[in-house]
């Protein structure tokens, strides 16, 4: 499976996701990472958490359409970078979300216990549906593939499927952090904030955030393996 993290410059937001995805060490996942505005060859910022003591093995990238079209599953860090991966190739709306997004709605997946359902119909096609009440939204899920390909895929498709289903996500009091250079800025619940932007105190919430998204997302990537 190829994951794309993106976000503006990929020196932070992305290039953070991408280390946290890669140290979980999920296997068969290749992670890479770019940026909409990236200037080629830079570090990673000193100050992200999550690239202490390696900011400077970090070296961003520019977005390009070859990138979007390799990835499995594209992940941005704000939906303004959804809508330019978008606008670049719009035949990637299915597999592209935001970070929190995609933790939002693989947390919801396993909630549901719909891998639990998907493997039960692959392990019993015949008396699957006996263990699963009529109306249950578990019914409607396809059977957990056995080629590891096709299961990454499935849960793309899961992904996509669960925007329609999962609970909206719950708009975010506006926190004060020391060092912004902007006041109280309402960030969707679904945007990881900008520290460049916003001041450095956003560090530490940004952090936050894609770890628990990326979380997420690795529980529902072991949740799928054989």
């Amino acid at each position: 499976m190829r994951v794309l993290y993106v976000c503006t410059a990929n020196i932070c937001r992305s290039a953070s996701a991408e280390a946290m995805l890669r140290d979980a060490g999920v296997p068969g996942v290749e992670v890479m990472s770019a940026g909409t505005l990236a200037a080629s060859g830079s570090p990673g910022c000193p100050m992200a958490p999550a690239l202490e003591g390696r900011a400077t093995q970090h070296r961003s990238q520019r977005l390009t359409q070859e990138m979007i079209t390799a990835a499995d599953l594209v992940l941005t860090a704000a939906r303004e970078h959804r809508s330019e991966v978008l606008a670049a190739q719009p035949a990637a709306r299915s597999r592209t979300f935001t970070i929190r997004q995609s933790g939002r709605l693989a947390r919801w997946v396993l909630d549901m216990g719909l891998v639990d359902a998907a493997r039960l119909r692959q392990q019993d096609p015949q008396g699957w549906a006996e263990a699963i009440a009529e109306g249950d939204p578990r019914r409607q899920v396809a059977p957990l593939p056995a080629d590891e390909a096709a299961r990454t895929r499935w849960l793309v498709e899961e992904l996509d499927a669960a925007r329609g289903m999962a609970p909206a996500p719950v708009p975010e009091a506006p926190v004060r952090k020391r060092g912004r250079r902007a006041a109280d800025p309402e960030v969707h619940p679904d945007d990881v904030p900008d520290p460049h932007v916003l001041g450095t105190g956003w560090h530490g919430p940004a952090y936050e955030q894609i770890r628990e998204a990326t979380g997420n997302l690795v529980a529902a990537l072991r949740a799928i393996s054989p």
